[in-house]
């Protein structure tokens, strides 16, 4: 899978092939996905990278998990809505665009006479 889709990170790969498959219709609204135990052993990976996907689905609102119940589809994903990877660089750029600012306000504040 990972030469498959580049230099993405597994968490990322994870993500998007969950997506692939929520959105060709293998995971319907409300269906389980399979477990954690599951997923791992199906890409290989790490308990972490699997949890860290998930996660970042769930707060994209794409699945929702109920303690003892496992893991739901909640919504199909639009394939014009940015990816969390997107929504990252665009949050990093953002801030890193407020901390030049606020750098220069600083510098600013410290050239006045005082």
């Amino acid at each position: 899978m990972a030469d498959q889709l580049g230099a993405q990170s597994l968490t990322a790969q994870l993500r998007a092939r969950l997506v692939e498959r929520i959105r060709a219709g293998e995971f319907t609204v409300g269906q389980k996905i399979p477990s954690l135990k599951a997923l791992m052993d199906e890409y290989d990976m790490a308990e972490g990278t699997v949890h860290s996907a998930i996660r970042d689905l769930q707060y994209a609102g794409v699945l929702e998990s109920s303690t003892g119940r496992g893991t739901f589809v909640s919504r199909v994903p639009d394939p014009a809505e940015p990816s969390a990877d997107q929504e990252l660089a665009d949050l990093k750029a953002e801030v890193a665009d407020l901390r030049d600012r606020v750098e220069a306000l600083e510098r600013g504040h410290s050239a006045e006479p005082g």
